[in-house]
This record gives C-alpha cells, structure tokens and sequence, in this order.
C-alpha cells in the first residue's frame, strides 16, 4: 500500500513538474512582449518547482543538493540577508525555460530531413573528422547560442549511438562552447563582467578575448588529432542554414531588444524550430510532442541545482566579510601567481559544484582589494577564460548540465574526463600570456 501510495506522489510530481516547465516558457515568451511576473510570485513558483523536483531526482544529485544548502544556511547564519535567497529564485525561472526548450529543439532538430543528412555525411567521416568537425560546429554555433549548440551537435548522433561515442561528443562540444566565455557577448560570463566592472567593456576587451580564445581553439584541435578542418564542416553542410537562422534570430533580437541572451534563445529558436517541423516534417508533430512530454520532467536533477547555485550565489554576493577575510592572500602576490590564483579558485569551484558566478564574483572583490598589480581589462580577461574552463568540469553548471541532458551521458562521466587535462594545459597557457601582455602595459 506504501508503495501504491509513493508512486502516486512521484506521479504527481511528475504531472506538476512538467506543467510548471510548461508555464515558464509561457511567462519567458510573456517577458519578450513586456509582460513581467513580480518577483515575489516567481520565487514562489520556483520553491514549487524544486518541491516537485525533490522526489524525482537521483541520490548524488541530492548529495551536491544537500551541499549547496548547507553552504547557503551556514551564510544565513553567518549574517548574509535571508532577501536576497528570493532573487536567486527569481533567476532560476530563466532557466527552468531554457532547459526545458533546448529538450525541445534537440529532439525537433532530430526529426528534421536536413539533420537526417547531416547525420549520414558526419557518420560517414572517420573518427578524427568527426572530432574535429564537432569542435568546429561547437565553436561557431556556441559564440552565439552559446550552451543552446549542445542543441543543434547531439542530433548529429544516431539514436543508438553507444555511451562511448555520446561521451566523447559531449566533451568536445563542451570545449567549442567554452571559448565564447572568454569574448561573445551572448556568453553569460561577458555580461557578468560588464556588470560588474564597466570598465573592462571595450572592443579591445572583446579582441584580446577571441584572441586568446583562438589560441587556446589551437590547444583543443591538436588534442584532438588536428584533423582536417573543413572535412567536417561539410558533412554539416545541410545544417548550416537552419543554425544560421537560428543564431541570426538570437542576435537579431538581442540586439533589437537588449533581451537576455538565454531567454533570447528561447524566444527566437522555440517559434522557428516549431514552424521548421510543421513545414518540413509533419508528420512526425505528434511524436515529437509526446516525446518531449514525456522528457521534461529528466531535468528535475538539472533545475534543483542549478537553482540552488543561483541561490548561493545571491548569498555570497551578499556576505563582504567573505572577500574582506580573503583579500589579504593575494596583496602584494606576483601578477603570475594572482592570474594562478584566479584560474584555481573559479576551475577548482567548478569542480566542487559552485557556479562560476558565484567564485568570480568573489574573485573580483579580493582582486579589487588586493590584486593592484594586474590590469583591470586583464583581471576580467583571466575570469572570463578560467569561467569557460570551469563549466566544462562543473556538475552544476548549466553548460555541462545541458550536455548531460543533449548527450545522455551521466554529468560525473563528463566532469572526470579529458577535459581536465584541457583545462589544466589552457591555463597554464593562458596564465604565461596574460603575464607577458601585462608586463607589457606596464612598461608601455
């Protein structure tokens, strides 16, 4: 009888999970015509919808859960405001939308003629042409899209492609998404910065970032074999105009209404991954709609983390007794060990779960306080790339989240990976060139 019972709860959650999904990509589409939820109604639809998550998530993702809000309630206690757990919980609604969406624009993409061919040219190539046509694909449409090109790259799979095969892809695309941190504008990273240091938001700041993004490119490609460049790019080829609509509506849009990047996503690729299927594929609607039905409530793992993520990242902000008890490791440092002290600190709390926006804006407190001898242009350059770099190892990071969800590979399968060893060399890399560049404003 108790499990009749348990069953009906999970049932229901499940009911009410999905419908809240549904609802806050209606609220999300609201927001583009200047409709607005207040806040204190949206932070109560979230509370709901990590109460329907609870029951239907997995025991390790209840673990890091449980983590992030000790971590939360020990800054509670400590003296950070109870307030400002309500906007974490307000932000967290841009992402139940935005998940949820890509869920549908991976499995739209699928059913397309276009991907259908895409899909045979890209399992015609050998092994290194499809890596290195992945990191390619994932480098162009991530510079716009951003964690949206974990979207439009898992197609490229077959249905019944094996772990292995989904593993390595998924890696690879976490790489080519991670440069767009160091210089797009549509990077979560680039407006973080622009918001907190105005000052760094120059066409030089976005130059010297996609210069040392195409460095590092350099770095990913030969790890991956250096394979041809173009041979993947046209097994893609069929793809390419729907990506280009794609990510011209996201930048149209943004640059029309200064919407957010990621509702952007939503509002722009929803509609015309919808109107894409009725034209070139309808007659498989109503499989594709049972289908992402029946998929929305596997993110409930993705949601309660990250919106716990969002939430200590309001309380760390909020708490400066942190950043007045750090500031004093790094005064006097050497530029070179600040720059090792930047990449450390936000990579190794990617890895322990913390959101790169919460260690960065840390990192540009007790920089401010105590880093007087790096550039201010080159103190947000190292944040942006070590950001980047973070979200590929990060379990509650939406990047390596939603390549968890595109890819179906469990997220611990993705954070113990190559891509340490990515990291680790990008940065060593990344550390020597910020050095020298800033030497040289010095002496200029």
């Amino acid at each position: 009888m108790t499990g009749i019972s348990g069953q009906r709860v999970k049932d229901f959650c499940i009911l009410l999970h999905r419908s809240l999904l549904a609802l806050f990509i209606l609220i999300t589409l609201a927001r583009a015509v200047g409709l607005t939820l207040p806040l204190p109604i949206a932070a109560a639809l979230a509370l709901l919808l990590l109460a329907s998550a609870l029951p239907l998530v997995k025991a390790r993702t209840l673990l890091i859960a449980g983590v992030l809000t000790v971590a939360c309630s020990g800054l509670v206690i400590t003296g950070a405001p109870l307030g400002v757990i309500e906007r974490g919980l307000g932000d967290a609604l841009t992402f139940a939308a935005y998940l949820p969406v890509l869920q549908m624009l991976r499995v739209i993409v699928g059913e397309l003629p276009a991907m259908a061919r895409a899909r045979d040219a890209f399992g015609a190539l050998p092994q290194q042409g499809r890596d290195t046509g992945a990191l390619v694909l994932a480098t162009g449409l991530g510079s716009v899209l951003t964690t949206g090109a974990h979207a439009l790259i898992a197609p490229l799979l077959p249905k019944d492609a094996p772990e292995p095969l989904r593993r390595q892809m998924a890696l690879i695309s976490l790489r080519g998404i991670s440069f767009s941190a160091f210089w797009s504008p549509f990077a979560v990273s680039v407006a973080f910065g622009t918001q907190y240091m105005p000052e760094t938001a120059s066409a030089a700041h976005t130059l010297m970032g996609l210069g040392l993004a195409a460095v590092i490119f350099i770095l990913a490609w030969r790890l991956e074999g250096g394979g041809s460049l173009t041979a993947g790019g046209r097994a893609v080829l069929p793809i390419l105009p729907h990506c280009g609509l794609a990510a011209g509506a996201t930048v149209a849009l943004v640059a029309a209404t200064g919407m957010n990047p990621l509702d952007a996503v939503v509002v722009a690729t929803l509609p015309l991954g919808l109107a894409a299927l009725l034209w070139q594929a309808p007659s498989s609607t109503i499989a594709v709609t049972r289908t992402v039905w029946s998929g929305l409530a596997r993110g409930a793992d993705e949601v309660l983390l990250i919106t716990l993520a969002l939430c200590l990242g309001r309380l760390i902000e909020a708490s400066p007794g942190l950043i007045a008890l750090a500031a004093p490791l790094v005064s006097g440092l050497p530029v070179p060990l600040i720059l090792t002290a930047i990449f450390a600190a936000v990579i190794f709390g990617g890895l322990i779960g913390l959101h790169p926006m919460i260690t960065s804006a840390v990192m540009i407190g007790v920089l401010r306080a105590g880093g007087g001898g790096l550039h201010p242009t080159l103190m947000m350059q190292a944040i942006q790339a070590a950001w980047g770099f973070a979200v590929t190892v990060s379990p509650s990071g939406v990047t390596l989240i939603v390549a968890t969800m595109m890819f179906d590979v469990p997220h611990q399968r993705l954070v113990i990976s190559r891509n340490i060893l990515f990291v680790g060399l990008s940065s060593l890399c990344l550390i020597v060139m910020l050095s020298l560049i800033n030497a040289g404003l010095r002496l200029s």
